[in-house]
């Protein structure tokens, strides 16, 4: 069985729970074991939870596979027939609940491909449909267009794109940046503000950098920036497809002007990229064990963004916001001090909402007010009876190992280290919430973890190489 939407996530549960039962309770049937994937396309064969019923099998650990359905199995015909005829050479039967075959019955293999080529058949004919529904609109300029999804606007009771409530605050992050806010500091205002998104979730500083390069918010939009490829995955559009700009297709909410300064001034601020430094000599940075942060006693380590190299709050890396709201001063500032021996408590000064300055102080004059904040533990220990994968799991995108990061609510996400460490310039990185890495409990192999977009749904997907190997 699979799944692959989040609204899919209790259908499993359900899924599971009722094989359990039935089959539990049956005096014909001993239930071996469930296999299952989550989160991953049917479509494609490298499901662990699917490749370790097909390995069990060499050694006849189980005698049939119940299944719900040809699709809840796989919904490519070949990955079907491969699968189905491997299991009967070793003398394993399925039984697809749904239709009512088995494939060790008579003519099992026959219905089988001819449900399940149908299957695929109507899938691929609704994606066709879809997509000349699409041309059609396309050849009368009539936009496909969900922008009331977009903070700041709204339908109103006659289906007319409008600006809703936010709109204010969306021609407030415009003329921020404009006036030279920095992305990060237009982000921690708006979270400071207690502003919320359109799906109620904290800013971010990609959701911002969204919003700042978006033309829907001058009135202005663009047909087929991404698009869907014949593996299912959305692309951005890179020539493969001819754009549509439709110009004053909805009210604006901010200025042709306006707009036009923001670009300009973020476009200043964007530095080549540097291959980040993958070492830590002495003798580049001689005082990398004497910065702290002043807010919470952590540690300072180096973080490599935009070119350039920063010192931020350990605690706040490692523990989410929640924890610490952190601190981060560009190396440069820390070289200007000159040599220094003692330990440094760093803390920013802030004017109106942005990062004026920095100041220090010692250890001895910290302690007389703080106290080192440490964190709660509410995860399980990191240990391979707790995670059996821990060692095994790594970034599909760099190759880089995946590390263990705990928010302070307890949920525990896996996240690529080499994007941690040294910025999206070096990896576009994934993070990957444990819940999604239960089926490799008990598989042996070192995966490669992706997430990419299917049919416009986020899906993580695995694979048994990296796409390049960090050096």
């Amino acid at each position: 069985m699979s799944s692959k939407h989040e609204d899919q996530e209790y259908s499993l549960e359900n899924q599971i729970a009722h094989y359990k039962e039935t089959i539990g309770e049956d005096p014909r049937y001993e239930l071996v074991e469930i296999y299952y994937d989550f989160g991953i396309s049917g479509f494609k064969a490298a499901r662990p939870g699917f490749q370790k019923m097909l390995e069990e099998s060499k050694d006849g650990k189980f005698e049939l596979v119940i299944t719900k359905s040809i699709t809840r199995f796989a919904r490519n015909t070949g990955i079907v027939l491969d699968a189905t005829r491997l299991l009967k050479e070793r003398g394993i039967g399925v039984y697809f609940e749904l239709q009512g075959i088995n494939t060790l019955g008579q003519g099992g293999e026959l219905l089988m491909t001819l449900f399940a080529a149908f299957g695929q058949a109507e899938s691929e004919a609704n994606r066709l449909g879809t997509r000349m529904a699409i041309q059609r609109k396309v050849q009368v300029q009539e936009p496909i267009q969900q922008i009331q999804r977009v903070f700041g606007y709204t339908k109103n009771e006659d289906g007319e794109i409008v600006p809703d409530q936010d709109a204010g605050r969306v021609l407030e992050i415009f003329e921020m940046a404009a006036d030279g806010f920095t992305v990060a500091q237009i982000t921690n205002y708006l979270n400071g503000e207690g502003v919320r998104t359109k799906s109620g979730a904290r800013f971010y500083r990609k959701t911002v950098a969204r919003i700042l390069g978006n033309e829907e918010y001058k009135g202005d939009f663009v047909q087929f920036r991404h698009f869907v490829d014949e593996h299912r995955k959305e692309r951005k559009n890179t020539g493969e497809h001819n754009m549509v700009y439709y110009k004053e297709n909805h009210p604006p909410i901010v200025t042709n002007d306006l707009w036009e300064k923001a670009q300009k001034a973020l476009g200043v601020r964007k530095l080549p990229k540097k291959e980040p430094e993958k070492r830590l000599p002495m003798e580049t940075f001689p005082y990398k064990d004497q910065l702290y942060c002043a807010k919470c006693g952590n540690k300072l380590m180096r973080s490599y963004t935009g070119g350039k190299n920063r010192w931020v709050c350990s605690g706040k890396e490692r523990f989410s916001s929640d924890f610490c709201p952190g601190v981060s001063i560009p190396d440069e500032v820390v070289k200007s001090w000159g040599v220094f021996s003692e330990d440094r408590y760093i803390n920013e000064r802030i004017d109106r909402g942005r990062v004026s300055g920095f100041t220090y102080e010692d250890t001895k004059s910290w302690h007389k007010a703080h106290t080192k904040k440490v964190h709660i533990q509410s995860a399980p220990a990191l240990t391979e009876a707790n995670y059996p994968y821990k060692d095994r799991i790594f970034c599909k995108y760099c190759g880089g190992k995946l590390r263990r990061i705990i928010a302070n609510n307890g949920s525990v996400k896996w996240i690529c280290n080499t994007m941690s460490r040294y910025g999206k310039g070096a990896c576009r990185g994934v993070r990957v919430p444990d819940e999604m890495l239960q089926s490799l409990r008990d598989y042996p192999g070192i995966v490669y973890i992706g997430k990419e977009k299917i049919d416009g749904k986020e899906c993580y997907g695995y694979s048994r190489k990296p796409d390049k190997k960090v050096s």
